[in-house]
């Protein structure tokens, strides 16, 4: 059995085993700068660290004893030494340990940006690609015609945006020229004359057009109908009364229409019996027996029309209604035919007396117009008043009469 003194005093046994070093790692893959910079930091605090560390743990190797005669000489001189080197070791290692924990001084990290610009083609390369490109069209496309053979035209394979755009300006200018014609129809229409439809703008159309006839002879003498913007008509007096002829003068009937425009407007209202049916069949050119009107008495009804918003009739032709009544058959409404008389019962919506202010008023509108010798009633219903063509009489405080039976002259003087 070995002596456990002497093994124990051998310098081989009492050499400490080397150092475990880790292995160095792989070689990294690939990494960006920083990753890098960071990994070579830390290899080198690791290298260091190991470095220190085998300092720490490595004593001094003594030299080999020749003889064993000796060993006991040098285990007196390493125990003496022992404590030495324990103290050295452990300062080395405090002093590895105080350069590891101790704060580093960062080191500035400088970051390059690399910019790669884009390489483009100078504008004498892409004039020399442009040309290429135009000179190589192949011979098939070449003979399809020269709107695949010439690159510039829209409708060249190459140039296909361009294709659609053409295509949308083309429905763009269909959709431009539709605007443009409706417009133009719209302005056109609105260009034209307003011949109106209803009310009375219509009635007065057709009463131009029927007055366009200039002069209408009967018998040996002419009355003056018209005579207003310089244009003058003329008319028999038998043709213009509608209560004995047996046709309506286109005079009568173009009056007649006028006044219809009114009473659809709202402005010439009738009464009961109605009165108005006898002048719409004058508009419509028909003669009604024993239904006429006299012109005259239409001619006082435009006038008020002209004067006043809204005009009621309530008496014109008694014998086409079968009425009977103030001076019976001799009246004016019902005596040679009837119809030379109108009743007027209310203006602007006021009810009539004969003596009121709208009565007053519509008699001063008619007295210098009406032929001489025309019928005026209400003379008890006012006081005197000073007339030029009026003959009163009296009659009732309900309406205003005026007739035309015995008058001196065919039609009323305005203008």
């Amino acid at each position: 059995m070995a002596d456990p003194i002497t093994d124990f005093t051998r310098a081989e046994s009492l050499a400490p085993a080397a150092p475990v070093v880790p292995a160095a790692p792989a070689a990294p893959a690939p990494m960006s700068r920083r990753a890098a910079l960071e990994a070579e930091r830390a290899q080198a605090r690791r290298t260091q660290a190991a470095k220190a560390q085998a300092a720490a743990v490595a004593p001094v190797t003594p030299q080999a004893a020749p003889v064993d005669g000796i060993a006991s000489l040098f285990a007196e001189t390493l125990a003496a030494e022992a404590p030495a080197a324990e103290n050295e070791s452990a300062v080395a290692r405090r002093r590895a340990d105080e350069q590891h924990t101790a704060p580093r001084k960062k080191k500035r990290v400088v970051r390059e940006r690399v910019v790669v610009k884009p390489t483009r083609p100078s504008r004498a390369e892409r004039r020399a690609a442009a040309a290429a490109q135009q000179s190589s069209v192949p011979a098939t496309q070449v003979a399809a015609g020269p709107s695949v053979a010439d690159p510039t035209n829209p409708r060249h394979p190459r140039r296909g945006i361009y294709r659609k755009l053409h295509t949308e300006s083309r429905h763009r200018r269909g959709f431009h020229l539709f605007v443009l014609v409706a417009l133009t129809a719209f302005f056109g229409t609105a260009s034209l004359p307003a011949y109106a439809t209803t009310g009375e703008a219509s009635v007065a159309g057709a009463a131009r057009t029927a007055l366009a006839v200039q002069t209408l002879t009967g018998g040996d003498a002419t009355a003056q109908v018209v005579s207003r913007d310089g244009l003058g008509i003329a008319e028999s007096p038998q043709a213009l009364d509608s209560t004995t002829n047996s046709a309506v003068s286109p005079t009568v009937q173009a009056l007649a229409v006028q006044l219809m425009g009114a009473v659809a407007a709202g402005r010439l209202v009738g009464s009961t019996p109605n009165h108005i049916p006898e002048i719409a069949n004058l508009a419509e050119g028909k003669v009604v027996p024993n239904c006429g009107v006299d012109y005259r008495v239409l001619q006082a009804i435009s006038v008020a029309l002209d004067n006043f918003s809204q005009v009621g009739i309530s008496d014109i032709n008694r014998k086409c209604t079968g009425q009977i009544e103030g001076a019976g058959t001799d009246s004016a409404h019902y005596a040679d035919g009837g119809g030379h008389a109108v009743d007027f019962f209310l203006l602007n919506g006021s009810a009539l007396t004969g003596g009121d202010a709208k009565s007053l008023q519509l008699i001063r509108l008619l007295d210098p117009l009406v032929p001489k010798g025309s019928g005026l009633g209400q003379a008890e219903c006012r006081g005197s008043i000073s007339v030029q063509n009026f003959a009163p009489f009296d009659d009732t405080c309900n309406h205003v009469h005026i007739d035309f039976l015995k008058s001196q002259g065919a039609t009323l003087r305005y203008g």
